[in-house]
């Protein structure tokens, strides 16, 4: 008996998922880009962290009785370093699925890119004492560092070369 040779043949269709695409230049230079905003994410924690700020708050708050302000100090700073770090955890791995080719990491970057655009308008580290306000403009300068590479990563993540490797992913993926 004989394999028929036409195209159709069941012997000439391959089923399950095809091979993996390689990234293009666009994810690939976003995803460069959310590794750089992770960084200067992590270098705006420690200086809103050393930022003299706090021993301002501590210092206003030395002849007041009632309020420990070095211990609230202290507990601001853990909470900022443990939140900080899950958040750039997660930040990291939804740039690592983006890369991979996973869309629902795209559009999760996105939403948190336009987040952080939109929270660099009114963000700055500052500490309220006995209604006195101590700004850090330290962080400032790293958080509209972080607003221009958002737009660009958003751009790139969109242009039709992602577009195509995306759409291709989750094919090569079976679904």
């Amino acid at each position: 008996m004989t394999t028929p040779s036409y195209p159709a043949s069941a012997a000439n269709t391959s089923y399950g998922p095809g091979p993996r695409p390689a990234p293009p230049g666009t994810v690939t230079g976003a995803f460069a880009i959310y590794l750089l905003v992770a960084l200067l994410a992590a270098v705006g924690i420690v200086l809103g962290l050393t930022s003299n700020v706090w021993d301002e708050a501590v210092a206003a708050n030395a002849g007041n009785s009632g309020v420990d302000a070095q211990a609230l100090v202290n507990t601001a700073k853990t909470i900022t370093v443990v939140v900080g770090a899950a958040l750039l955890a997660l930040y990291l791995l939804f740039a690592f699925k983006m890369r991979a080719g996973r869309n629902w990491a795209r559009i999760v970057l996105t939403v948190l890119s336009a987040l952080s655009i939109l929270s660099a308008f009114s963000a700055s580290a500052s500490v309220t004492v006995n209604g006195h306000v101590y700004r850090s403009s330290s962080t400032q300068i790293s958080g509209w560092i972080g607003v221009a590479l958002a737009v660009v990563a958003i751009v790139l993540m969109y242009m039709s070369a992602s577009n195509a490797y995306f759409t291709a992913s989750r094919a090569s993926r079976g679904r």
